[in-house]
C-alpha cells in the first residue's frame, strides 16, 4: 500500500513543509507508506494537471495538500471518479484533497478507505512515557525492534507517546513479545498505557484513590494548574493552585520558615518540602506537589545553575523531595518542571 503526496506552496515560492511532516506522522502511525512527495507552486496550474495525470497513471493512491492560494478545480483533476467521505475513487485509483486545517480529518478518512480497499487489519497500543529524551527512547527501541511490529515516537520536553503498531503480517506472538519487552525496558518511565496526557492520568488516579490535590508553584508559574484545569471534570479532585513566586509569599502563604529561606535559599530541597507541607496543613487535600527552581535565562544571586529545580510531593504525612536539572530554553525548563511534578505525583499515587 503506497501513497504519493502532492503539496502546494504560495506563488512566491516560500515552502513550509510542516503540513507534509504532520501528514507523514499520521500515515506512519497507521502503517501507510509514502513512497514519493512532490511540491508545486500554486501558480503552476498546468504543471499540476500534467503531473497529476502522470501520477494517476503510475500510482493508485494520491493525497493532495492544498493551500489558500489554490486556484484549480479538484473535480476536474479526478474526472470520472466518485467522491465519498473526502475520498475520490475510480476502480483502483484513490485520491483525497485537504487543506492544512482539515489535514487530520481527511487523512483519517483516507486511511480508513485504504484499509478497506486493501483489506488491511492493523492495531496499535499507545504508551505515555516521561523522563527520557527522544534519542534515548529510540536507542532503547532499537534493542526490542521486530520486523513486523513498528514503534512511532511523538512529543517533546521529556513527555512522549510511543505507539506500538502491528498489522496482519505480524503474529500475535511477535506483538505480545514486543509489548512485553517495551514494558520491561521503560517500566520506570511509563505513566499510561493509553493515549492520555499526564494531567488526565493524574486526574483519573485521584478519582480512583478518592483524593484531592493542590499545587504550590514557583518557577513553573502556574504550569501545573494549567495542565490540571485543561482536563474536563478536574474540579472533582483539584482544590487549588498557588503561584508563590516571592520569598515573602512562600513564608506568608505556605508557612515556609524565614530562617530556612535565608539559610537554604528559596531554590532548595528544604524549601520545596516546606511548601508542599503548607498545602497539606490546610487539611483540604490528601495529595500535593511543589516546585522551586531557576528557569533562566540567567541564575539568581544564589549562584545555582540554570535548570536546577526541586519538586516536593506529599501524600498525607509522607513528604518526599526530588532534585532535577533540566536543560533548554526558559519555557522548556518551566514545562519540564511542571510535567515532572505531575509525573512524580502519578508515581506516588500508583503506590498509595
Amino acid at each position: 500500500m503506497e501513497t504519493v503526496v502532492i503539496s502546494f506552496f504560495d506563488p512566491d515560492g516560500r515552502y513550509d513543509d510542516s503540513s507534509v511532516a504532520a501528514l507523514y506522522g499520521i500515515f506512519s502511525g497507521a502503517n501507510v507508506k509514502v513512497c514519493r512527495a512532490y511540491g508545486i507552486k500554486t501558480g503552476d496550474r498546468e504543471e499540476f494537471y500534467k503531473l497529476f495525470s502522470e501520477i494517476r497513471q503510475a500510482y493508485d493512491n494520491v493525497f493532495v495538500i492544498k493551500c489558500k492560494y489554490n486556484g484549480y478545480d479538484e473535480s476536474a483533476a479526478v474526472s470520472g471518479a466518485e467522491k465519498s467521505d473526502y475520498v475520490y475513487t475510480d476502480g483502483n485509483f484513490s485520491c483525497a484533497f485537504s487543506d492544512e486545517n482539515s489535514l487530520k480529518t481527511v487523512a483519517d478518512a483516507f486511511i480508513a478507505h485504504l484499509n478497506e480497499k486493501y483489506d488491511v487489519r492493523y492495531g496499535k497500543v499507545v504508551f505515555g512515557v516521561f523522563g527520557l529524551g527522544e534519542n534515548a527512547i529510540r536507542e532503547k527501541l532499537v534493542k526490542i525492534a521486530r520486523d513486523n511490529v513498528k514503534f512511532y515516537v511523538s512529543g517533546k520536553n521529556l513527555d512522549y507517546k510511543v505507539e506500538i503498531v502491528y498489522d496482519d503480517k505480524s503474529t500475535k506472538m511477535e506483538y505480545d513479545a514486543a509489548q512485553k519487552d517495551f514494558i520491561g525496558e521503560f517500566r520506570d518511565n511509563i505513566y499510561a498505557s493509553e493515549d492520555v496526557s499526564l494531567a488526565e492520568t493524574l486526574v483519573n488516579l485521584l478519582r480512583l484513590r478518592k483524593c484531592r490535590f493542590s499545587c504550590a508553584e514557583s518557577f513553573t508559574g502556574g504550569g501545573i494548574a494549567k495542565m490540571m484545569v485543561s482536563v474536563p471534570g478536574a474540579s472533582d479532585v483539584f482544590y487549588e493552585g498557588v503561584v508563590s513566586y516571592n520569598e515573602e509569599s512562600k513564608a506568608l502563604r505556605l508557612g515556609v520558615d524565614r530562617d530556612d529561606l535565608a539559610k537554604y535559599k528559596p531554590v532548595s530541597g528544604q524549601v520545596a518540602g516546606e511548601m508542599v507541607q503548607g498545602l497539606i496543613a490546610t487539611g483540604k487535600v490528601e495529595v500535593a506537589v511543589s516546585t522551586t527552581g531557576i528557569a533562566g535565562p540567567a541564575s539568581d544571586d544564589s549562584g545555582f545553575p540554570v535548570g536546577l529545580c526541586y519538586i516536593g510531593v506529599a501524600c498525607g504525612d509522607d513528604v518526599k523531595v526530588y532534585k532535577h536539572t533540566f536543560d533548554g530554553t526558559r519555557a522548556d525548563i518551566m514545562e519540564k518542571g511542571a510535567k515532572a511534578a505531575v509525573f512524580t505525583a502519578i508515581k506516588i499515587l500508583k503506590d498509595f
